[in-house]
């Protein structure tokens, strides 16, 4: 290059260059693009003693800098310049790009090599900013640039970090398969492509972590197959997509925790399916809205250690951990999951090692589903109110709980539950709790299994209780309480701690599907281990009696007579009472009317009360009957007494025997 052709600002950049002196035009001055590649070429030999570099500040850069495949040994430093053209580094090497507060119209430089950084703060592109392939052996720093076009980087490489803390980028940001040695760093960036990916970072990896606090990204954050070390940070983010996916990981690896809170904000499906989550994952306060949709779909994900998505964590549409295995606690305090008519939260098949928490205020538009899943400890729905009418407000299903079910504490649901074939090992409790679904079966716990039921709800229940096949150890509950129809055939229980009067244990027994002796049975079991056999009698005589409405006419009546004459057996004073009516008029009879003898020399003296009592008296013999032929309507009267004697004293029989052998 001829040095007779310079400009005076040209003039001072190359005497700047051999001592490495920065030139400072102001904005003002202009300078070839050519001058300054001829300069980072070489043209001019380097000082003994001295390393050159370009420092120019404040130029006009006129015509196309062009350094593609150029292996540039010098620095590149040139700030707050304003360039005419695009600046075109395809597959050039160089040792360090400093372009902070430049203006371009676009940069290429794909499949570069930077041996140190690129440096690209406040720098504002006109058009498109490429950096397909390339590799940054030190750090690249997009620090409040500002991009017209997209940012493409499919499979770049920095050894170190990647800081576009600011960043604005009306666009796609293409990161597609780039590793970073360091963090990236989105805080407070500001992308819009809405209707398309606003960032795809298909397969990242990121050994430091990504961090992209009060990120504002419109249109979708693509993260499916990335790898992330040590942690993953999108606290206060806001992140729109509305109809489509707000933020796509799945199959994201996260070694440490994930962080979704201090007011995060999607509109759009946060999707975490098969993601791997070393740490905690937090959403605490975080807000989700894909109304009709799935809010967030966490199918398959493991978490390391807690879920914690309470203190103000709103989600409107479906919340998935379906299958989730969770190393720790799922914390849904004070949560609020609205999805009217549809599912709220389904947590199918899902394992929880610690404790479900979904108390403290919590609140659910929609329906619950814990179908076989399992919780190591308990599961806690204190103080809850899950709204659903006319459907099913908590669906479980097979549910597994290690210690206690916990429904107390002003709970209140408004729709059907069901919890067939639960196994809980310690309490369920329901007390002071409000179940409503009226017409229908309200409390399903068919063949549960736990070791205490406390059901003493705030009011009876409105619909049905269906406790068919399940079994209990301790039964806890208040007999005015419960509803008007339930289903307890199979109901197993040890004992029931309050028993109450038998004649409110009575109505607990009617049955909304028809007669059913194991109720009573087991009813009469219980008062019978408390020492109450009075009551068990009771509870028997009351089973007779609801049989006795399923029996055809004349089995209804012989029904009655037994139990008005020896109340079905369970009355025994009753049948001594017959037994002493029926002496009395026995003797009245026989002493009016006394029998012919049947061998008049052998005959005893004939005695009315003995001969009566002989009558009635089974086995036993007192030598009167024996002895005396009655005759006519004596003949008669006396095989009424002999018939009666035997049922009377059946029944006294089996009344002692059923005394004795409870002691």
């Amino acid at each position: 290059m001829d040095v007779e052709d310079l400009s005076e600002a040209e003039r001072a950049l190359w005497d700047a260059f051999p001592r490495a002196r920065t030139v400072d035009l102001g904005g003002t001055g202009e300078v070839r693009a050519e001058v300054v590649a001829a300069l980072l070429l070489a043209a001019r030999p380097a000082e003994a003693w001295r390393v050159p570099a370009v420092r120019l500040t404040g130029a006009r850069i006129t015509g196309t800098l062009d350094l593609s495949f150029a292996e540039v040994r010098h620095a590149a430093l040139l700030r707050g310049c304003v360039f005419a053209e695009p600046v075109d580094l395809y597959g050039a090497r160089l040792r360090q790009v400093n372009l902070a507060r430049s203006r371009l119209p676009g940069l290429r430089a794909s499949d570069a090599q930077v041996d140190g950084l690129l440096w690209l703060e406040e720098c504002r592109f006109d058009g498109p900013l490429q950096l397909v392939g390339t590799l940054i052996d030190g750090a690249l720093s997009l620090r409040s640039a500002r991009l017209t076009g997209a940012l493409r980087a499919d499979a770049l490489t920095v050894a170190r970090t990647l800081d576009a803390t600011d960043l604005r980028v009306t666009g796609e940001v293409m990161l597609r398969g780039a590793r970073v040695g360091g963090a990236l760093t989105l805080d407070r960036a500001h992308l819009a492509n809405p209707g398309a990916a606003a960032v795809n970072a298909d397969g990242i990896v990121l050994d430091d972590g990504l961090f992209g606090q009060e990120l504002v990204a419109e249109g979708e954050v693509r993260l499916p197959d990335a790898r992330v070390a040590r942690q993953l940070v999108l606290s206060g983010a806001r992140l729109s997509n509305p109809g489509g996916k707000a933020l796509n990981a799945d199959r994201l690896r996260v070694d440490g925790a994930a962080t979704l809170d201090g007011g995060f904000r999607a509109e759009g499906q946060v999707s975490l399916r098969s993601a791997a989550i070393g740490g905690i994952l937090m959403m605490r306060g975080a807000r989700l809205d894909d109304s009709g949709g799935m809010a967030l779909n966490a199918h398959l994900i493991t978490i390391g250690s807690s879920l914690r998505a309470s203190s103000g964590f709103h989600a409107r549409g479906r919340v998935s951990f379906d299958a989730a295995q969770i190393h720790g606690s799922a914390d849904f305090h004070g949560a609020r999951l609205v999805n009217p008519g549809e599912q709220a939260l389904s947590a199918c098949r899902a394992t929880v090692t610690g404790g479900l928490f979904c108390d403290r205020g919590f609140r659910a538009e929609g329906q619950i589903r814990l179908i076989d899943s399992t919780i190591g400890a308990s599961a806690e729905f204190t103080g809850a109110r899950l709204s659903n009418p006319g459907g099913r407000s908590l669906t479980a299903y097979g549910l597994s709980v290690g210690s206690v079910l916990d429904c107390c504490g002003g709970f209140h649901a408004e729709g059907r539950m069901s919890f067939a074939g639960a196994r809980i090992g310690g309490e369920r409790c329901f007390d002071d709790a409000r179940i409503s679904a009226p017409g229908e079966i309200a409390l399903g716990c068919r063949q549960v299994r736990a070791t205490v039921l406390r059901l003493t709800t705030r009011e009876p229940v409105d619909g049905t209780i269906d406790l068919r096949h399940t079994r209990i150890e301790v039964l806890r509950d208040d007999p005015a309480r419960w509803p008007a129809h339930t289903r307890l055939d199979g109901f197993t229980y040890e004992t029931i701690e309050t028993p109450g009067s038998v004649g409110a244990r009575l109505g607990w027994l009617e049955d909304t599907e028809g007669y059913h002796p194991q109720p009573y049975e087991q009813l009469a079991a219980a008062y019978r281990a408390m020492g109450r056999d009075a009551e068990a009698r009771t509870v028997q005589l009351a089973r007779q009696r609801r049989r006795r409405r399923t029996l055809p006419p004349l089995a209804r009546a012989w029904g009655f007579v037994q139990e008005w004459t020896v109340g079905y057996g369970y009355r025994p004073l009753r049948a001594a009472l017959w037994l002493v009516a029926l002496l009395v008029a026995g003797t009245a009879v026989f002493g009016t009317h006394h029998p012919a003898p049947l061998h008049r020399d052998e005959a005893p003296d004939f005695n009315p009360p003995l001969y009566t009592l002989d009558l009635l008296l089974p086995v036993i013999s007192l030598g009167q009957e024996s002895a005396f032929n009655p005759r006519g309507g004596e003949q008669w009267l006396a095989a009424l007494l002999i018939a009666a004697g035997w049922v009377l004293a059946t029944t006294i029989v089996a009344g002692a025997s059923r005394v004795l052998s409870r002691q």
